[in-house]
C-alpha cells in the first residue's frame, strides 16, 4: 500500500496554539481548547519538572506514581489547557479560570477531568494540516 507523507502532516498551528475539542468521551457537552502534548512549552516543562524531582521520591530510577501525576497535572495546566465550555461545579456554570483550571488538573479527585485534557491534546496532536485547510474551506 502506498501512503502520501502529506496525508499525516501535522497541524503545527492547532498544536502550538490551541484547537477547541468536543466529543470527550464520558463527558457530556464539556468543551476544551487545548494545545496539542507535543507543544514544545509542555516537553520542555516535562523535562525540567522531571529533572528536578529529588532522588527521594525516584524508585529504581523511576518517578513516584504521586509525583508523576503532580508533574503532568501542572504541566497540562501551564502548558495545555486554554480554555473551556460546559464546566460546573457545585450545579453552577463556571468559565474558565486559572485557579479553578490548576485545582481540577492537578488535585487527585478530579483524575478524570485531567484524563479529559489529556485526551483532548492528543486529539490537537493527531488532527492533520491538510484536513483542516480543506474543512475550513467548506
Amino acid at each position: 500500500m502506498i501512503m502520501d507523507i502529506e496525508a499525516i502532516v501535522s497541524d503545527r498551528a492547532a498544536i502550538e496554539q490551541g484547537a477547541w475539542v468536543d466529543g470527550i468521551p464520558e463527558m457530556g457537552e464539556l468543551r476544551l481548547k487545548v494545545r496539542g502534548q507535543t507543544n514544545p512549552d509542555f516537553q520542555r516543562m516535562m523535562q525540567r519538572l522531571t529533572a528536578a524531582v529529588p532522588r527521594s521520591k525516584r524508585e529504581g530510577g523511576r518517578i513516584d506514581p504521586v509525583e508523576m501525576d503532580r508533574i503532568i497535572g501542572t504541566t497540562l495546566h501551564a502548558t495545555v489547557l486554554l480554555d473551556w465550555e460546559g464546566v460546573k461545579v457545585g450545579g453552577e456554570m463556571r468559565p474558565y479560570d486559572k485557579a479553578l483550571a490548576f485545582r481540577l488538573c492537578t488535585e487527585p479527585r478530579y483524575l478524570r477531568f485531567r484524563q479529559a485534557v489529556a485526551w483532548a491534546a492528543g486529539e490537537v496532536d493527531d488532527l492533520n494540516a491538510e484536513a483542516e485547510k480543506a474543512d475550513a474551506g467548506n
